[in-house]
């Protein structure tokens, strides 16, 4: 029920936030504070979770001790070629870069690189938030019940969230779930399987901006 609540909270949060008359740099901009907002609401109420319920673990998978990075590096190396693959589809190029839902921005003559940068930085955070709840909570947060089985049904939930996205990418967010999920049991780690989560997101924003100018 927390759980549910938690993740209710997160899609459901909708700021506004007048910056600019204009629509399109406003929406930019709330873009930008929406996503780093989420992740300060988010933690504190998982640290109040943590705190009544498991104050003897590691905040749920705050851990670097001991981490061996090359396996990480193998999966997004894996993972590159089939990005550019998937980079050529047509359901990927109306999805990516992210900044292309914002009407009217792309081709606006007054963006600068550093307003992509901003806006990379500030998508970023919403993979730290995903995966301290889904990988940190869903998974650490219930092992002490479910054991090993808290990871299939983390699963499902995770893939239930990229309904919508291109079809491939709501495949592999399945699998993505169950290895990441594998990987964060059996090390007690989330920052492997940020590492490896933020490394794809941002590969495909680059592939994106790369095939769709």
């Amino acid at each position: 029920m927390i759980a549910v609540f938690l993740f209710s909270l997160k899609i459901s949060a909708d700021f506004h936030f007048q910056f600019s008359a204009d629509p399109g740099w406003n929406h930019y901009w709330n873009h930008i504070i929406y996503w780093p907002l989420l992740l300060l609401i988010l933690v504190p109420l998982l640290i109040i979770v943590w705190r009544l319920f498991h104050r003897d673990e590691s905040f749920y998978g705050l851990k670097l001790k001991g981490m061996n990075w090359k396996p990480y590096w193998l999966m997004l190396l894996i993972m590159t070629p089939l990005i550019v693959l998937a980079a050529a589809q047509k359901d990927f190029q109306a999805v990516y870069p992210k900044m292309r839902s914002i009407e009217g921005l792309m081709n606006d003559a007054n963006l600068q690189w550093w307003h992509k940068l901003l806006f990379e930085l500030s998508y970023g955070t919403d993979f730290i938030t995903i995966e301290f709840f889904f990988r940190g909570f869903l998974v650490l947060a219930f092992v002490k019940w479910a054991g090993k089985e808290a990871i299939l049904p983390m699963a499902c939930f995770y893939c239930s969230i990229h309904f919508g996205k291109p079809i491939g990418e709501c495949i592999s967010s399945y699998f993505g779930g169950l290895l990441l999920g594998i990987v964060v049991y059996n090390t007690r780690s989330v920052f492997g399987g940020l590492m490896v989560h933020l490394g794809i997101a941002w590969m495909m924003e680059v592939a994106g901006w790369v095939v769709g100018g």
